[in-house]
Parts: C-alpha cells; sequence; structure tokens
C-alpha cells in the first residue's frame, strides 16, 4: 500500500476504465477486424471489475474503522459520510452538464443526445437519491452508465449492516446464501414469470438492475475475507501460485466471454464469471507485486511509464467513467461517418488513437473537476468526520 490506496487496486480501476471506453467506441467502428470487436466488446465487463474492487475496498475500510472506533454506529457514520462525499458531489454535477447537454441538442435542433433516453423529472431525484437503480426510466437515462453507480449505492446502504453480520467465515456464508437467494426469488417473480429459465437481454433494465449484478460484491466480499493478505501484499506467494491466478483470471475471462459476447447469454452465470475473473487478475497483480518486492530490487524498474499511467488511470477512473460519455458523443456526432468508410487495419489503427485520444482528454476533465469539486467535497467531509468523531469520543467518556 501506498498512501492509504493498494497498487493493485488501481491496477485494475485502470484495466476496467479501459475496457468500459473501448466498448462504447467500438460501436462506432463497424469495420474494426472481428477479434478486436469481440476484445473490445469483453470491456462492458469491466463494470463487474468496479464492482469487486468496491466491495474489497469497502470492507477493508470498515476494517479499519473499526479498529479504531468502539461503537458501531460510529463506524457506519464514517463510512456513509465518506461514501457519500465520494461519490454525491460529482454524480450531481454530471447530472447539471448531462441535462443541459440534452437541452442544448433538443432545442438547437440537433438530434437529442443518444447518450441520454427520455425521463422526467421523478427521475432527476431517484438519481439524486441514489435510488434510480430501481427505476427503468431512471436507471440509465439521466446520467449514461449512471446504472451501475446506482447498483454501488444501493450496496453501500447496507455494507455496514454486512460487515457486522459477516464478522466470521459462518455467517459470512449464512449472509451470501441469504443474498443470492433474495436476488435469485426477485428475479424469478420479476422477470422470469415465477421460473429461472428466462433470457435477459443485455444492456436492458433487467440485466443492469441489482438483483443480477449483486453476486459481484459478493465475490468481492470472499476475495476479501479470504484473501486480504494476498491483496496486501504481505503473503508470501510462489511463481506457480501467482500463474495460477493468471490462469484462474483467463479462464474465466474466457468463460464470460464466451457466454456473454458470443453466446449473447450476457444475464446468466456471466457477471459472475466476470467478477471471478476479476478477483484472479487482482490476486495476479498482488502477488507479483509482492514477488518483486521479495526479490533483488533491479537498478531500473520495468515499464515504469506503463504503471504510472495505469496509477494515474485507476485514481481518477471515476471522473473518467462520468466524463468520457461526452468525448464518445463528440466523435459519434463528428466523426462516425468517417469511422464507417475506413478499411479494417485503418480502423483498428484509428480505434486505437481515438481511444488513448478520449482516456487522456477524460483524464483531463476528472483532473478538472476533481480540482473543482471533488477536492473541496473531500475537505468538507474531512471536517465532517472531525465532528462525528468529537461528538463519539464525548458520548464515549460520559
Amino acid at each position: 500500500m501506498e498512501k492509504g490506496r493498494v497498487a493493485a487496486l488501481d491496477a485494475g480501476r485502470a484495466l476496467a476504465i479501459v475496457g468500459v471506453v473501448a466498448v462504447h467506441l467500438s460501436f462506432q467502428f463497424p469495420n474494426l477486424p472481428d477479434a478486436v470487436t469481440l476484445i473490445a466488446r469483453m470491456g462492458q465487463y469491466g463494470v463487474q471489475l468496479f464492482f469487486v474492487i468496491s466491495a474489497i475496498t469497502i470492507f477493508m475500510t470498515l476494517e479499519m474503522d473499526h479498529a479504531q472506533c468502539v461503537d458501531a454506529r460510529h463506524v457506519a457514520l464514517r463510512f456513509y459520510i465518506k461514501r457519500f462525499f465520494r461519490i454525491a458531489p460529482m454524480y450531481y454535477s454530471a447530472i447539471a452538464i448531462y441535462g443541459l447537454i440534452s437541452y442544448g441538442a433538443t432545442r438547437s435542433g440537433i438530434e437529442r443526445a443518444w447518450i441520454l433516453g427520455a425521463h422526467g423529472p421523478m427521475d432527476v431525484l431517484l438519481n439524486m437519491l441514489f435510488l434510480h437503480a430501481l427505476s427503468p426510466t431512471a436507471i440509465n437515462n439521466v446520467v449514461p452508465g449512471g446504472w451501475s453507480i446506482g447498483v454501488e449505492m444501493l450496496f453501500y446502504a447496507i455494507a455496514p449492516l454486512l460487515f457486522f453480520l459477516a464478522m466470521d467465515r459462518t455467517r459470512l456464508l449464512i449472509a451470501t446464501v441469504l443474498l443470492l437467494g433474495i436476488s435469485l426469488a426477485v428475479m424469478s417473480m420479476s422477470e422470469c414469470n415465477g421460473t429461472l429459465d428466462c433470457n435477459v437481454a443485455n444492456n436492458t433494465f433487467s440485466y443492469f438492475w441489482p438483483p443480477v449484478q449483486g453476486p459481484c460484491f459478493i465475490i468481492g466480499m470472499w476475495a476479501w475475507y479470504g484473501f486480504r493478505s494476498h491483496l496486501l501484499g504481505s503473503s508470501d506467494v510462489t511463481q506457480r501460485t501467482s500463474w495460477l491466478y493468471f490462469s484462474l483470471a483467463l479462464i474465466f475471462a474466457l468463460m464470460t466471454g464466451a457466454l456473454g459476447v458470443w453466446l449473447d447469454r450476457a444475464h446468466a452465470l456471466t457477471p459472475v464469471f466476470a467478477a471471478c475473473s476479476a478477483v484472479a487478475f487482482l490476486l495476479f497483480v498482488c502477488s507479483h507485486q509482492a514477488r518483486k518486492r521479495q526479490g533483488k530490487p533491479r537498478a531500473a524498474p520495468r515499464l515504469p511509464l506503463v504503471r504510472r499511467c495505469a496509477a494515474a488511470l485507476g485514481r481518477e477512473s471515476y471522473g473518467i467513467y462520468l466524463w468520457h460519455f461526452v468525448c464518445v458523443y463528440i466523435t459519434f456526432h463528428y466523426l462516425d461517418r468517417a469511422f464507417g468508410k475506413t478499411s479494417k487495419e485503418a480502423s483498428l489503427a484509428l480505434f486505437a488513437v481515438t481511444l488513448i485520444a478520449v482516456l487522456i482528454v477524460s483524464y483531463g476533465l476528472s483532473r478538472v473537476s476533481d480540482r473543482l469539486i471533488q477536492g473541496r467535497a473531500t475537505r468538507l467531509s474531512k471536517r465532517l468526520l472531525a465532528s462525528v468523531d468529537r461528538s463519539f469520543h464525548l458520548t464515549r467518556k460520559r
């Protein structure tokens, strides 16, 4: 860990955001080689990687606070303050900015921004309350890609309860069975007409909503409780074990691709396979870094630029996720026809250049919003946390 961050988790976030941007851009390049298209479409499962990382980070944070705070209410309140001020300020800004984009496109006579669907004031309110993952019209129409934020915030709402209920493996297993049972029951009653034999189309409300995506967080919970020493780089791992993690990541990734992309069964077990691949990938990165630290230091570390870029993308992944849709819309609006007329070789080159350009511009927008919005929100949250800490310390003395 460095400055409170786990480097491997930032590497995972970097991979996830590159995949998400790649899949959103890939639809503008109909002439890409088939293999590249399939790989790019796999990028949608970067969201499941985000979910796994969120679960690991949440339980790591709760454990650290629990070690310092006696009162469970103190731990929970600190958690909710930190999560709200980490997510809400930027998300509220995105609601305003994408609303202006949609309004401006409509008023100017340009086609309605393709990144937004029809929605009303109630949908905006649900997004502000972070309940939009429960509404078909609010889940993804107010902020593009907002469905994943809604799903995460619902998990955040119950995370402290899960943390205190699942303090040992037996209780964690009970909580897991309970959550999976609820997810299956809700899916059966609402989407599958009383059965579990149904086909939920990809990129629909039924795919986005929590019962389908919830198991990813459960897998992240088990990853933390089962492999915390590996994830923190404090466990001795052999080279064979490290490559076993890599092999598992590859196997689960292939299963994800086969089921979600080739067979178009994105709902089924695909999110679960993607989450398992994410855990194995994170374990591989952590074990690889741990083995390098245990070995003799090298005079010149390999690929320092790649590592710095991955760390930067990981740190800014939330901002990039919110703002890259602006860049994607611009390329779609002005360059879509040009992209469609190119050959396979030219399409591949243009796709790579466009992907890098969108990542760079989105990173810049994220840094600006971090300075103007997130930085101030972080300072406010620190003041609130200090006030809460003082309040609980006074209560404890009494």
